[in-house]
């Protein structure tokens, strides 16, 4: 059992948001899992056994739990996969499947000569559960310490809304960039609402022009913030095309606020009536783990 840490989502060779990688040559038990998430330290850890050429089962535990996908470590573990030579390429994209508690998903991984140059994963339909509004709103405002004006996009009529492409978030739009970098975060009140509502936690986002930005809270699973999130950021864009305020090709940088500017793409398109939605990005190793 080997591994690596990875920074995924970088932006110009910086940044991102860490992951630990375990390869399993054996199935081990959920609690050893759990004990390799809380020593590896970081807010989540793939676990990944090779079932075929083109299939795999994933799993992903933060410190505190295991979640049913995670977006950034997904991105980490077969960038990781692509490294070792476990999945081979040469100038082409290829095309493999992970099997989640989300779903079994497609990873598209592209190469040149060898070597990966970026991940698309993609993600369970989207499903929006419920805009919010009224004293929920109110609330929200509160537990990011802003004023309740400052909640929505100028010229646009969207609320916060309970998404999901594969793990339920609150997705929150504010008024500016200035406004999403001055939030104070009200942690406790963060992850009441969370449980509350049934969500892992607030993905809060600006709009300048074409260009999104976005921050990322989930105490109620251990995480105070992330610099990027996959998931997340699959909902927001899935959320923006529902809503007819992108065309479905988008760049999200997060992280500005924590100094880890990082950058997530995403990309969802319909057919039959039918949303796919994918999210990608680079990745780089900063350490060799065994166990």
């Amino acid at each position: 059992m080997y591994g690596a840490v990875l920074n995924s989502f970088t932006y110009e060779n910086s940044g991102g948001n860490g992951a630990g990688v375990i390869i399993l040559e054996h199935e081990i038990k959920d609690s050893e899992k759990q004990k390799i998430a809380v020593e590896i330290g970081l807010s989540e850890t793939a676990f990944i056994k090779q079932i075929d050429e083109t299939n795999f089962d994933v799993s992903f535990f933060t410190p505190l739990c295991e979640v049913e996908l995670c977006g950034h470590a997904t991105i980490a573990a077969f960038f990781y996969l692509g490294l070792e030579g476990i999945i081979k390429g040469l100038n082409e994209t290829k095309k493999v499947y992970q099997r989640t508690k989300a779903g079994v998903l497609e990873i598209e991984i592209s190469f040149k000569e060898s070597i990966p140059q970026y991940v698309l994963m993609q993600q369970s339909e989207p499903e929006i559960f419920e805009e919010l509004e009224g004293l929920d709103v109110a609330k929200i405002a509160r537990s990011l310490n802003i004023e309740e004006s400052l909640i929505g996009l100028d010229g646009y009529d969207i609320k916060p809304a309970i998404v999901s492409t594969g793990l339920k978030d609150i997705i929150i739009p504010v008024k500016s960039r200035d406004v999403l970098n001055s939030i104070q975060s009200d942690l406790k009140m963060i992850e009441e609402i969370s449980v509350e509502k049934g969500v892992v936690g607030y993905h809060v986002y600006s709009m300048e022009g074409n260009h999104f930005f976005a921050r990322n809270f989930a105490p109620a699973v251990g995480i105070n913030e992330e610099c990027a999130t996959g998931t997340s950021n699959g909902a927001l864009g899935s959320l923006l095309f529902m809503k007819k305020i992108t065309r479905g090709i988008m760049e999200v940088i997060q992280g500005e606020s924590m100094k880890q500017k990082s950058l997530i793409f995403v990309q969802v398109s319909e057919n039959d009536h039918i949303l796919d939605v994918r999210v990608g990005g680079k990745a780089s190793i900063l350490k060799i783990i065994y166990f």
